[in-house]
């Protein structure tokens, strides 16, 4: 299991770095955004995950009312807490995209106002969760996870059904555009499937210890953490430029702190559920 974890781990980094250079260098710069415009494609794969892994906590919610299933429990709550990452991830791109694009962080209109009301939701579910262990809090997480996910099909649709300062759906005109967005695409999924799989093992070890609780787990790590892509840029000379990529290197430095803090925090949550393990003599597997 720990051979197949790290070789998938290596294929993701792979990917990820692969699909980072098409959008920040491969990829051409677009004429109205400029620079800012390679936020896109950190954005839309962050929402894609975000509604993937939502939608993997709806059906193991549904497994879990069925059959009471600790697995189907453990995947549900793995993924509503990767998701809420990703989630948080889009939610702060679309800021900083919002800023340069309308001149102020927040609009509120109705995408913006649907996916914020969304991350609420399951900011909601998380806190049920973790309220207490006991049965009946899990079956009153699972049906509202599955009564929440209404509003990812409806956030997903605001920007067709409702008026709204929000791009309608993209269409990239050239094939390095689209290219570096599927390449992104397949690389977040990617990214957001191994984080769900190394939170579901530590969701999994915590069941597995007896009456185990562990508190702390959600308290933040603080880091500052940017991509080595970066450095492939040289210093602009333009100041519109400069403001352009001011905005793209903000998304991505942004994007990458949060998405390396929660990484960070899985590793110490790991290490705290080992010394608790070894202290009530359990054996992980």
């Amino acid at each position: 299991m720990k051979k197949a974890f790290f070789l998938c781990a290596v294929i993701t980094l792979g990917l990820l770095a692969y699909g980072t250079y098409q959008g920040l260098v491969v990829a051409p710069r677009e004429e109205t955004m400029g620079e800012a415009q390679r936020i896109f494609y950190y954005h839309v794969p962050a929402a894609s995950s975000a509604y993937m892994l939502f939608f993997i906590n709806f059906v193991a919610s549904i497994v879990y009312l069925c059959k009471r299933s600790a697995r189907a429990d453990a995947v549900a709550i793995a993924a509503a807490e990767v998701g809420l990452v990703f989630a948080t991830v889009t939610l702060a791109l679309g800021m900083i995209w919002a800023r340069y694009a309308w001149g102020r962080w927040w609009a509120w209109d109705s995408r913006l106002t649907t996916f914020l009301v969304l991350w609420l939701l399951y900011v909601s579910y998380r806190v049920l969760r973790r309220s207490a262990e006991a049965g009946s809090t899990a079956v009153l997480a699972a049906a509202l996870a599955i009564m929440v996910f209404i509003g990812v099909p409806l956030n997903y649709m605001a920007n067709r059904w409702f008026r709204t300062n929000h791009p309608q759906p993209v269409t990239l005109d050239d094939p390095r555009m689209k290219f570096a967005l599927l390449s992104a695409m397949i690389a977040f999924l990617a990214f957001a499937l191994l984080l769900l799989w190394f939170r579901y093992h530590l969701e999994r070890i915590a069941q597995e210890l007896i009456g185990a609780y562990i508190r702390n787990a959600t308290h933040g790590v603080m880091t500052s953490l940017a991509l080595p892509a970066i450095l492939l840029y040289q210093l602009p000379t333009e100041i519109e430029l400069h403001h352009q990529r001011t905005f793209m290197y903000g998304g991505y430095i942004v994007a990458w702190t949060i998405y390396l803090s929660y990484v960070l925090l899985l590793v110490f949550k790991l290490n705290r559920l080992q010394k608790e393990a070894m202290s009530q003599g359990v054996a992980l597997t």
